[in-house]
């Protein structure tokens, strides 16, 4: 069955909204707001239609054509359609919504205007594709479990597009394709060197013959590692240790510095916007100097080592060895001797620290996607003047921000940062303040 409607708006997801008559939602993929879209419907749900575009009946002003070949097949990018304006808009709007269905006035003096990134392509340093049994190398279908066969990512810097290439044409991923299921590429912004990360659910060492004897001089390539299901791994090609590294200036003045990490260590994808993304928080946190700060899911310090330039006495809190061994040696490269990292579950060690009645004047904490949910109220019991929160899901954002407000915290700022562009994806940074 076909539907003429017209699209109210971008939901989070990247879809669009459009009612019928009797008010039935119909949601519908790579569209814009404002536009006449002849639609077919695929799914018919208990609260709305899933459809998909047949014809662009009244096009938007804002509608561009994709530049991506593999656009509207492979399902990582869902925004090429729009105007880079287009796409600011939506996601602020999925932002706002996000805050109003859960009972929270932003007010326009708190809500800034989105962050843009530095590029809009050509900015991931780090992609994660599929092999199939066949041996092609890409990402998912929208919507499946197949692959689609990608050539080159325009998301993706070129470098490692370059890496791409000479993965395909060494047939590697074809003679890995029965041991590998995902190749894992990593570019480090401050050398510029490519490390390669195959990930088989199997032993490390039952692949490495099979897969060392397909690996050429790889020129691009610094370093090729299995890892397995156990987390154990194994190189088989290079020698030095993988370690990717980006540098910082101008976030603490006249003290500029590295962080380093290893491809098992979270890092975000776009380099260029995480120092935007760094100095944001940094400025939202304010004055530091001399004021115990906790950062809570911390990884390898990327917050956590600006603040403690700036004068901030920190502890930083995750459950990953393998982040916190490289917290501690980019504290110790910055000559921040009175840092302290622990390897511990964020909300285990806060439920001893509020059972200790530890305080501290501010936390900052970037959680993953599903947020913190209820124990976001031990965060308030540590009694902070000032929370950052840092959010890839405005969803869970919502929700953990009216807890804290039932806590007794005012929302004093938030900014939209477009992490991904061309993707629906957005990262938040908000500020409360203990009323």
């Amino acid at each position: 069955m076909n539907h003429t409607i017209r699209i109210e708006k971008i939901i989070h997801g990247g879809q669009g909204l459009a009612r019928q008559d009797d008010g039935f939602v119909i949601l519908v993929p790579f569209v814009l707001p404002g536009e006449q879209v002849l639609a077919r419907e695929q799914k018919k749900l208990r609260g709305h239609i899933e459809a998909e575009p047949v014809e662009i009946l009244e096009p938007s002003p804002d509608r561009v054509v994709p530049p991506c070949p593999y656009y509207m097949q492979c399902g990582g990018c869902d925004l090429q359609h729009m105007s880079p304006g287009a796409q600011h808009a939506a996601k602020e709007s999925i932002v706002r919504e996000s805050l109003t269905r859960a009972g929270i006035d932003p007010g326009e003096h708190v809500f800034r205007p989105i962050v843009p990134s530095p590029g809009s392509f050509g900015y991931r340093h780090r992609i994660r594709l599929k092999i199939d049994a066949g041996g092609a190398i890409g990402f998912h279908r929208a919507g499946s479990n197949s692959i689609v066969d990608i050539e080159n990512c325009l998301v993706a810097t070129d470098l490692l597009n370059r890496a791409l290439d000479e993965l395909r044409r060494s047939g590697l991923a074809k003679a890995a394709a029965p041991a590998v299921k995902e190749i894992e590429l990593l570019h480090s912004p401050a050398d510029d060197r490519v490390y390669c990360v195959l990930h088989t659910s199997g032993d490390p060492a039952g692949s490495k013959k099979i897969i060392a004897d397909c690996i050429p001089e790889l020129e691009t390539i610094a370093a090729v590692t299995i890892i397995g299901r156990t987390k154990a791994e194994l190189k088989v090609h290079g020698r030095d240790e993988s370690v990717l590294r980006q540098d910082f200036a101008g976030i603490v003045p006249d003290r500029p510095y590295s962080l380093s990490w290893t491809p098992g260590c979270f890092s975000q994808v776009n380099a260029g916007q995480n120092v935007r993304l760094v100095e944001l928080a940094c400025q939202m946190a304010g004055e530091v100097k001399g004021r115990e700060a906790l950062d809570l899911f911390c990884g390898m310090g990327n917050f956590s080592i600006p603040l403690a330039l700036k004068g901030g006495l920190v502890t930083g809190i995750e459950r990953h060895q393998e982040c916190i061994e490289r917290a501690r040696i980019n504290a110790a490269r910055a000559d921040l001797p009175g840092i302290r990292f622990i390897d511990r579950d964020v909300n285990k060690w806060m439920r001893k620290a509020v059972k200790r009645s530890a305080k501290y004047d501010m936390v900052l904490l970037d959680p993953p996607r599903k947020g913190m949910g209820r124990d976001i109220i031990q965060v308030a019991e540590l009694s902070p003047s000032r929370i950052i929160y840092i959010s890839c899901d405005p969803a869970t954002l919502a929700r953990d921000i009216a807890l804290l407000q039932n806590c007794g915290y005012s929302l004093a700022s938030i900014a939209p940062v477009d992490m991904f562009p061309q993707t629906h994806h957005i990262e938040t940074v908000v500020m409360l303040e203990k009323n």
